[in-house]
């Protein structure tokens, strides 16, 4: 692996992470030397992409990631334009809408407007997810280009893993068939999720996704489809348009 890589994975781990992380976790989740780890954080500490934990041995992100922040939410594709269209959509299909991106290694919800009926759901702005399971995660994998997708999926499968690989690369191309990805029960149990992509210049730059719970939709989904291809297909034309 690359020690830019190495860089990458270490911050979007300690990113990701619910709670600050050991040196020891990020040499046993991410199969980094452990001299290495000690290496990497301390240069990314100098920067204030990562700052001691108040908790002693462990690590959390810095306060680069609060200018991050600021400047995310006032430059991204979230502009009021796209952010009225994710609402319409909620208004229209009467359920949670949001939008996913991925850091390769994660998904990443950065937007929610929810529904006022009840939903079980753990996806809230900032949180992260695997790529491999759920509607999200696996139509940002399926229409990355193949060489991006062979990567992120050789960081979730070992070589004795390759029969389950085999079944999820049928089930990308499936979707990018299709057009839009499908999952029930995935991520949250008993949860629909339904997502379609966002390009920028003809690369994914994110998902839109509607999540729903199975019992409530099952009449709805092709209904659901359409909105949330319509859903992506405008916020597109916007982020190439502005």
């Amino acid at each position: 692996m690359k020690n830019s890589d190495r860089i990458l994975n270490i911050l979007s781990y300690i990113g990701n992470a619910d709670k600050p992380v050991s040196p020891k976790e990020l040499e046993e989740k991410l199969n980094i030397p452990i001299s290495s780890v000690y290496r990497i954080l301390n240069t990314l500490i100098l920067w204030e992409y990562v700052t001691h934990s108040h908790i002693l041995g462990f690590y959390t992100l810095g306060a680069q990631s609060l200018k991050g922040r600021e400047l995310y939410e006032k430059y991204s594709l979230l502009t009021p334009s796209v952010e009225k269209i994710l609402t319409t959509l909620m208004e229209k299909s009467n359920e949670s809408a949001a939008i996913i991106v991925s850091d390769l290694s994660k998904s990443i919800c950065v937007s929610m407007i929810e529904s006022k009926q009840a939903l079980r759901c753990s996806f809230i702005p900032g949180k992260g997810d695997v790529l491999i399971k759920g509607a999200s995660g696996k139509t940002l994998l399926a229409f990355y280009d193949k060489a991006l997708q062979t990567k992120i999926l050789a960081q979730y499968f070992r070589q004795d893993q390759q029969a389950e690989k085999a079944l999820l690369i049928k089930d990308l191309e499936a979707i990018k068939k299709c057009g839009y990805g499908r999952s029930v029960g995935e991520i949250d149990e008993g949860v629909l999720g339904i997502s379609a992509p966002i390009f920028r210049q003809k690369q994914t730059a994110a998902v839109v996704t509607l999540m729903a719970p199975y019992f409530r939709s099952q009449d709805k989904e092709p209904e659901f489809i359409k909105l949330v291809m319509t859903a992506a297909h405008h916020i597109t034309d916007i982020i190439n348009h502005n």
